[in-house]
């Protein structure tokens, strides 16, 4: 890669690697909950998780949000200015996370496309150390300079 298009990247290598992670409360579900509305009961009913998952869930739609910081902390402030935004996330759902479990977000740099200024990441997020929860990828697309 061009010394050019390691600029534009802001020397971000393939194979970097970042990892968040977040013990997952109950406050963390029912402020989730009361953003988007959602208070189906297997996130805030407890006697109807026990009975239908063994405990309550968090939102599978708040893992994203953790995918999001891991790529934050991971770029840093290499890319600004002129700065960067998320272009894209794929999750794919596999384990419910429950309510105080702790999560292990890592986001991997998988390729860089310096031509379309994006840099695409690979994420997993493990519940404790082995329950696999989630994977995807995510894109985020490097900004142009603001014309002066």
């Amino acid at each position: 890669m061009s010394a050019e298009n390691l600029k534009v990247l802001g020397g971000i290598a393939v194979g970097e690697t970042h990892t968040v992670r977040k013990t997952i409360s109950e406050s963390d579900v029912y402020l989730y909950a009361g953003i988007v509305g959602d208070f189906h009961p297997n996130h805030i009913d407890e006697e109807y998780a026990l009975e239908h998952l063994g405990r309550r869930v968090a939102h599978g739609a708040l893992l994203p949000g953790f995918v999001s910081r891991a790529t934050v902390e991971l770029i840093g402030d290499r890319l600004t200015p002129p700065g960067y935004a998320a272009q894209e996330f794929r999750i794919k759902l596999i384990s419910p996370v429950y309510i105080g479990d702790t999560i292990k977000t890592t986001a991997v740099v998988t390729r860089l496309d310096a031509e379309r200024r994006k840099v695409h990441m690979s994420v997993e997020i493990h519940a404790g150390e082995d329950r696999l929860c989630a994977v995807g990828d995510t894109t985020v697309k490097v900004l142009r300079p603001a014309q002066q």
